[in-house]
């Protein structure tokens, strides 16, 4: 998935002027509340610790274009705890951890010195969820697509340099959301809540 999409991105740029393009680079860390329909399942027995999550990014942008092309890596890891509500309720004292490769669509007025946009985008992510950190439990991966959508607080330092904020959701695995609740995984289909800052820097 990771290849195809660097293929896409690739020929989209090669078959653009190069008079007319901007490209960026962006990096941002963040944190929020992670599988927020699981956290609040009465349920079951199931916590997730504050999350962390940060961003790669590369932004191409033609001119006068009201959407830029972006590609985005984007890590989110959370320690869980409770019962495993799918396997006879062992205890969980472990984690979970993705990174999506993901293709958005960007909009992002840049007339001031402040600058309010949005962007979506669907993706690939790859999971890793482990049980028991103490006993180093093996590791079940999942794979799935992702879905996202931000808003963006954007402020120029300079022609170079931007500071952005971005508040957003990431819906993990919408296909599966739609299946049977007893068909349902832990740390899978899910919302998650990330707000996150970042850098961006103009290339060219």
């Amino acid at each position: 998935m990771n290849k195809i999409s660097l293929l896409i991105v690739a020929l989209f740029l090669v078959s653009l002027e190069g008079k007319s393009q901007h490209f960026d680079v962006g990096f941002g860390v963040g944190s929020g509340a992670a599988y927020l329909v699981e956290a609040n399942d009465n349920a079951v027995d199931i916590s997730y610790a504050l999350p962390f999550s940060s961003y790669l990014d590369l932004k191409y942008t033609p001119a006068e274009s009201y959407f830029g092309l972006k590609l985005r890596f984007q890590y989110l890891s959370a320690g869980i705890e409770g019962e495993n509500w799918k396997n006879f309720n062992q205890p969980i004292d472990g984690d979970v951890s993705s990174l999506t490769t993901m293709l958005m669509l960007e909009h992002l007025k840049e007339d001031s010195t402040w600058n309010i946009g949005y962007q979506f985008g669907v993706g690939y992510t790859r999971q890793s969820f482990r049980q028991d950190l103490t006993d180093l439990s093996p590791v079940i991966e999942s794979w799935y697509m992702s879905l996202a959508f931000s808003g963006l607080l954007s402020r120029k330092i300079n022609d170079k340099f931007a500071v952005q904020l971005e508040p957003g959701l990431l819906w993990t695995d919408p296909v599966g959301s739609l299946r049977s609740s007893e068909q349902w995984q832990i740390a899978g289909e899910d919302l998650s809540v990330l707000v996150q800052l970042g850098v961006r820097y103009t290339l060219f």
